[in-house]
């Protein structure tokens, strides 16, 4: 989370917040990291009068760049990434296993009572690459109903009709609006956000490649009500590369 004077910024990984932080780190000098990953529910009162910043990202897209970058950090200890070490079976599972596990999680009593116990009772949110998640708050997937995505969209931010979100697929121009909106925007601040290159990216194909029909539809039931609110759909884009 970063707090400025103007806005406050809630961060939910691998939906832009890299690119976001930066941009607001060098044009906000107010700009104060609260805690890392840190959700609304935790904000302090002082900036709770501020409007609030969000990314959102298409969850087929999602779950894709969330697989591949715990695949590339191989050495991230499984007691610090007890959650993907329980869906992948200790990363031996592959991406179309993995996420069914994940979509699955809040049916699944068995490897979720074996995540839960996994889990820490607490966690310092001013510390980076632990496992930002206690028993406590795992325990509220379970017949949720929710695919892992959107279990923990809503943990992060709560009631979200009072936030702004930016798509990560229009990114830029939505940032943009908000930054006008909120009358903070500028010159050297637009040409800034339309010319940063990505930031925190991992080269893979197309998110539509790594679906089976059955488990695209799985995506759709458990994470129907964000699908449904940003308007995503599923768009079949075969052979094309992409990056997160």
């Amino acid at each position: 989370m970063l707090a400025t004077d103007q806005f406050v910024f809630l961060h939910f990984p691998h939906a832009g917040g890299t690119f976001v932080y930066e941009i607001i780190k060098k044009f906000f000098p107010t700009a104060v990291e609260i805690g890392y990953h840190l959700p609304r529910a935790l904000m302090p009162k002082e900036y709770a009068h501020l409007p609030i910043l969000g990314t959102v990202r298409n969850p087929w897209d999602f779950y894709v760049s969330w697989y591949h970058f715990q695949i590339s950090n191989e050495g991230y200890s499984a007691s610090k990434n007890a959650l993907f070490c329980c869906v992948s079976d200790d990363r031996s599972l592959d991406f179309v296993q993995t996420i069914r596990n994940a979509l699955d999680l809040c049916t699944n009593e068995e490897k979720l009572n074996f995540l839960i116990q996994s889990l820490p009772d607490e966690f310092d949110y001013q510390k980076r690459r632990i496992p930002n998640l206690t028993r406590q708050q795992m325990r509220a997937i379970r017949g949720s109903g929710l695919g892992l995505y959107s279990f923990r969209f809503n943990q992060m931010f709560g009631q979200l009709d009072e936030i702004s979100f930016c798509r990560v697929e229009f990114l830029r121009d939505e940032l943009l609006h908000f930054f006008d909106r909120v009358g903070v925007a500028n010159d050297e601040l637009r040409r800034y956000v339309l010319d940063l290159d990505k930031q925190n990216t991992s080269d893979h194909q197309h998110y539509s490649t790594y679906y089976p029909p059955d488990l695209a539809q799985l995506v759709l039931i458990r994470d129907h009500p964000l699908i449904e609110r940003f308007g995503y759909v599923f768009k079949p884009e075969a052979q094309k590369r992409h990056t997160t």
